[in-house]
């Protein structure tokens, strides 16, 4: 049996997804610069690209999983799939460099309103089928795709964009999750980097509570 606590690592990413988009549009129509324009469409990419490797597992590995544990389940996570499709057109406008960078920014608005929708409803529905179906062995197995995808975009850079989206309780929890060479990474160069990062983005420091720097030590 798992714990709601084994569920950190979705939870962080949940969280991830539910703000990012949210910044991005507040600044994504009037760029400072060409060189801020460049950083804005880099971020949107890796965004992007880390809901499509989150919502892909989902729907091929996830869901067949939880379904085969709880075929009673089938008509609720159908509709979770449903949404993954509504949120492709919002997605590719979002993707369009091709449109004007007001239209896209207006698409980022109502992308996040989306997700925060769509990911509330999947926690209520799909975590407690999680904690009913899955086992450390699952869990294991996540764990092991989650680095892979975060080592083929850039383990320092989601790490540093993760903490910057999460509370000071969910922090804690995904800080505790690591091991000790990522905390001290983290805290002595990942950390410092991302808050460069983040203020090139979006002109506002980046900040996460002290206690997750000092138990890195």
């Amino acid at each position: 049996m798992i714990t709601d606590d084994d569920l950190t690592g979705v939870r962080t990413v949940h969280a991830g997804l539910r703000a990012e988009f949210g910044r991005l549009a507040d600044v994504f129509a009037q760029p400072r610069d060409p060189a801020h324009a460049d950083l804005l469409e880099e971020q949107l990419a890796l965004v992007l690209a880390l809901l499509h490797d989150h919502h892909r597992h989902e729907d091929d590995h996830l869901w067949p999983l939880l379904l085969g544990g709880v075929p009673s389940s089938k008509a609720e996570l159908d509709e979770l799939e449903v949404e993954h499709g509504e949120l492709d057109p919002l997605i590719a406008a979002v993707a369009d460099s091709t449109r004007p960078r007001d239209e896209r920014a207006l698409a980022l608005a109502e992308l996040q309103l989306f997700l925060r929708r769509h990911v509330d409803h999947e926690e209520r529905v799909a975590f407690p089928l999680m904690l009913r179906v899955l086992t450390p062995e699952h869990l294991a197995a996540d764990r092991r795709k989650a680095v892979a995808d975060f080592r083929r975009h850039g383990v320092a850079l989601v790490f540093g964009w993760l903490a910057s989206c999460l509370d000071d309780d969910l922090l804690a929890k995904s800080m505790a999750e690591q091991p000790l060479l990522v905390r001290v990474l983290f805290r002595l160069f990942w950390w410092p980097s991302y808050q460069r990062r983040f203020r090139e983005l979006y002109g506002t420091a980046a900040t996460v509570p002290a206690s997750a720097l000092s138990g890195a030590r």
